[in-house]
This record gives structure tokens, sequence and C-alpha cells, in this order.
């Protein structure tokens, strides 16, 4: 919020000392430009100039070849032309802008090398400023977030296992899926950051995609035992791994068929596998 409005009144302070024909734009490419991470602002900053500058091209050629280019049949294969041109280039993020500032300009033809040069100006020092003002002041990190989610992630397990193994109940997975949901955005957002400390982040990235893949394994293998119409009974080393994590088991007399039973103590060794081994994981990262 603070950075947004630094870079809208450094871009008109910039504009005004060199008396820009339309400092709006200046406006409009620094709002634009000051995403959450620096990913999505080069990805706005590089919508905007080629937008500026497909569509001004080409605007100013139809104007310049073609009498009847305000012919609503004529705009629209300019617009067909453009939209062939992104894709061609794969420049499919500027087709939008592209294509609005050529029906502007053709339907307002007037003073068209003014229009696009003083957009393009006017837009690039907005785009800049806040490029450099997203970059140079607390640029975006979210590693936090994605280390607690992990830690939720962590501590809801217990509870689930206390409910299928001990209690014999169905605890519904979906609240595991929706936390590994929103680790993987918030991991793919930090992928997407290479600035600043790009060797350090390029680690962090391993190790949390790592941390990941445990906790999908853990999320697979709970399913797996949610799935179970019948419910086994834990071995002697399953017991004791339970009670680590504090949860108990009654010595209720149950009684399961012996194949069950394996296939309950398989997914359930599998879960506490991958459990510990992720706890030892964010310990380990947590003593650095």
């Amino acid at each position: 919020t603070v950075k947004t409005g630094l870079a809208v009144t450094l871009a008109l302070l910039v504009a005004g000392m060199r008396d820009a024909a339309t400092p709006i734009y200046a406006v409009i490419g620094a709002i634009g430009a000051m995403s959450r991470t620096l990913h999505d602002s080069r990805l706005t900053c590089l919508t905007q100039f080629l937008g500026i500058l497909v569509g001004c091209t080409l605007a100013y050629v139809f104007v310049a070849l073609l009498p009847f280019y305000q012919d609503p049949g004529a705009i629209g294969l300019g617009l067909i032309l453009i939209i062939t041109v992104c894709n061609f280039f794969k420049w499919d993020y500027a087709i939008s802008l592209s294509c609005i500032i050529f029906v502007s300009l053709c339907i307002d033809s007037e003073n068209i090398l003014w229009y696009a040069s003083n957009r393009f100006i006017d837009t690039s020092t907005g785009l800049v400023i806040a490029y450099m003002v997203n970059a140079l002041i607390k640029p975006y990190n979210n590693r936090g977030a994605i280390l607690r989610e992990l830690d939720g992630f962590l501590g809801a397990i217990p509870d689930f296992l206390r409910e299928r193994v001990a209690a014999e109940r169905y605890p519904d997975p979906e609240e595991l899926a929706e936390r590994l949901r929103r680790i993987e955005d918030e991991i793919e957002i930090y992928e997407q950051q290479t600035f600043p400390h790009r060797k350090e982040r390029r680690g962090d990235c391993v190790y949390l995609r790592g941390c990941f893949r445990l906790a999908i394994r853990i999320k697979q293998e709970m399913e797996a035992l949610c799935v179970m119409d019948v419910p086994g009974i834990p071995t002697p080393e399953s017991l004791q791994r339970l009670e680590a994590h504090g949860i108990h088991i009654p010595e209720d007399g149950r009684v399961s068929l012996d194949q069950d039973s394996q296939v309950m103590n398989y997914h359930l060794n599998n879960l506490l596998d991958a459990y510990t081994y992720l706890e030892e994981m964010r310990k380990e990262q947590g003593l650095q």
C-alpha cells in the first residue's frame, strides 16, 4: 500500500519535471506495475511495453496505408492481425492492451505519432519507477508464510490419527488438502522470485519442495487409512510410535482380520515415516 503511494508520487514528480504531456499514463503505469511480487511486476511491464508498441505501430501502418481504416470491417481485420502477431511471438499477455490502443487510434487518428511517443514515454516512466520501488523497498518474501503453513499441517496430523486409529472415526482429509493447496500456491510464488539472494532462494526452493512432497505423502497415506472399511489393529511397534506422538490407543479387545491389520499398519508406518522425516527437516532448519 505504502509502496504504491510512493511510486505514484515519484512518477508524478518526474512527469512534472519534464512537463509530460500525458502524466496520467505515468500514474497508470506506476499503479499497474506495483504488484505483490517482482515476477508480477515484470509481467505488467512487458504487457504495457509490448501493448503500446504493437498497438501504436500497427495503427500507424493501418492509417497510413488504408483510406477506409475507420470502417468497422477494416478495424475487425486489424484486430485479427494484431492477435495473430501476438500469438505468433507468444505475446498473448499483450493482446488486450494492443487491441484497445489500436481501436482507439483508428477511431481518433489525429497525431498518432504524438500520442504513441508520449504514451510510451509517460507509461515507461511509471513502470520503471514502480518496479524500482518494488525491488528496492522490502521485496515480497513469503517464505515465512510457507513455513507456518507446513508447521500447521504437521500440527494437524496427530489429531487426524487420533480420530482414525484410536477413535475409529473417519476424519475429513479436505482440511489437509486445502492446506496443501495453499502451500503449493505459495511455493510457486516463492520460486518465481529471484531477487534478492538468488542463490540462497534456489536452495530454499529445493528444501520447500522436499517438505511439500513429504506432506503430500502424509496426506495420501491418511486417505488410504480413511477408506478402509474394517479398521485394523496396530502392531506393538506402531503403538509405540503413536505413543511417541501423544496418541494413546486403549486396549479394548478389538478384533480384526489379519489382512486388514497388515494393510492398516503398512499405511500407518508409511505415514509416520514421512511425518517423522518432515518433522526432523523442520527442526534442522530451525536450528540453522
